[in-house]
C-alpha cells in the first residue's frame, strides 16, 4: 500500500514531495514543492478536503514556510486532485502567489468546476443515457459529481496562463513546458534539460495505467492523442520523471514501452469484446473490466476508458457506432 510512504519526501536539494491523500481506490496524489531564490513553488495541489488541507499546514511547518515564502502555485492540468486546492492555497497566501497553468487548463476549469452546475450536470447525464446506464445508476454519479465540484473551492482568483513551447521557471529550474494529452486535453509537464528532470502529471505513471476516457466535453479520440503524445515523450531524454500518482520514474521510456504495449492489449480485448450484433458501451465495458466489484466512481472511468478506445477503433475503421431508437449508441466491428 502506498500509505507506508513518507507523506513528505526529499527527492533533490531543491525538491519535496508531497504525498497527500485522496477518498478513492487510488488513495493518494503527488505535489511537489521546489525550493528557488524567489520563493517555493507548490505543483499541484490536491483534493480539497480537511485531510488534505491538514497535510499541507504539516508541509508548510516542517519546512518552515510562510505565506510570505509561496512564490507562485502552477498545475499540470484540471482534475480535481491537482486543481482542487489551488484556489484554497492561493488564500493561504493571502493571494500573494498567481496560480499558474495553461491556457487549455483555465478554459477547461471554467467549463467543468466554474460553468453552470445545471448545464454540467445535463450534459452529463445525457453522456451517461448515450453509454447505456440506466436512470438508478444516474443519480448516484450525479450525487458523486455534486461533490467533486465542492471539492474544488475555493477557486482562484489569480490566474496566469501559459502556452506549450513556452519556458518557466520552477524554483531555479528553467522548464520547458509539454502538451501532454489524451489523459487530460489541458495537460501539460514540465522539463529541466540541464538535470534531464521531468514533472511529468498523470501522463506517466509505475505500477497503473493512466484513465484515458472520453468524456462529456472530450473532443473524439482522447486515445490516439494519448498515444500521439506518448510516443513524442518517448525521444525527450529523461534522467528521472516525477509523476502525480506512485514512485518517482527511473526507466522513463521503459515505462512508455509497457503503456503502449498495454493499450494495444486493450484495443484488441474491446474489439473482440463487441457482439455480432452490436452492444452499448456498458455493455462491452462489462465484458473488459470486472465491473460487478466497482463503485460508482469506478464504473464511471471504466465506462469512458471503454468509449475511449472505442472511438480509436472507429478512427481506425475496425468499429462504427449508430443510435439506436432510445438515444443510445451501438457499436459494431467493421472488420
Amino acid at each position: 500500500m502506498t500509505q507506508s510512504l513518507p507523506p513528505l519526501s526529499l527527492l533533490a536539494p531543491d525538491i519535496y514531495r508531497l504525498r497527500l491523500p485522496l477518498p478513492f481506490a487510488l488513495d493518494h496524489v503527488n505535489c511537489y514543492l521546489i525550493r528557488g531564490t524567489g520563493g517555493w513553488t507548490l505543483l499541484d495541489t490536491g483534493l480539497h478536503t480537511p485531510e488534505g488541507w491538514q497535510s499541507w499546514l504539516d508541509a508548510f511547518d516542517a519546512l518552515g514556510i510562510g505565506p510570505q515564502d509561496v512564490e507562485q502555485i502552477v498545475l499540470t492540468h484540471v482534475h480535481p486532485d491537482h486543481y482542487g486546492m489551488a484556489g484554497a492555497l492561493q488564500a493561504w497566501t493571502h493571494n500573494a502567489a498567481p496560480v499558474r497553468m495553461s491556457a487549455a487548463t483555465a478554459a477547461a476549469a471554467e467549463m467543468i468546476w466554474r460553468s453552470s452546475a445545471e448545464a454540467w450536470l445535463d450534459e452529463t447525464s445525457a453522456y451517461l443515457r448515450r453509454n447505456g446506464l440506466a436512470a438508478s445508476f444516474l443519480e448516484s454519479v450525479l450525487g458523486s459529481m455534486r461533490g467533486m465540484r465542492a471539492a474544488v473551492r475555493p477557486h482562484p482568483e489569480w490566474v496566469e496562463t501559459f502556452a506549450p513551447g513556452a519556458e518557466l521557471l520552477l524554483g531555479n529550474r528553467r522548464v520547458q513546458v509539454i502538451a501532454a494529452q489524451g489523459h487530460a486535453d489541458d495537460q501539460t509537464v514540465f522539463y529541466d534539460a540541464d538535470d534531464r528532470l521531468l514533472f511529468c502529471g498523470d501522463q506517466v505513471l509505475m505500477r497503473i495505467t493512466p484513465n484515458v476516457g472520453a468524456w462529456p466535453t472530450t473532443p473524439a479520440n482522447p486515445l490516439g492523442r494519448f498515444l500521439t503524445d506518448l510516443n513524442r515523450l518517448r525521444q525527450v531524454d529523461v534522467r528521472l520523471a516525477l509523476p502525480g500518482h506512485r514512485a518517482e520514474i527511473s526507466d522513463f521510456a521503459g515505462r512508455i514501452d509497457e503503456l503502449l504495449a498495454h493499450h494495444q492489449k486493450r484495443l484488441i480485448a474491446i474489439r473482440e469484446a463487441i457482439p455480432a450484433d452490436g452492444a452499448t458501451t456498458l455493455e462491452i465495458t462489462r465484458h473488459v473490466f470486472p465491473t460487478d466489484g466497482y463503485t460508482t466512481h469506478e464504473v464511471r472511468f471504466a465506462v469512458a476508458e471503454t468509449l475511449a478506445h472505442l472511438e480509436y477503433l472507429i478512427e481506425a475503421g475496425e468499429a462504427a457506432r449508430a443510435e439506436n431508437g432510445a438515444g443510445v449508441w451501438i457499436f459494431r466491428r467493421v472488420i
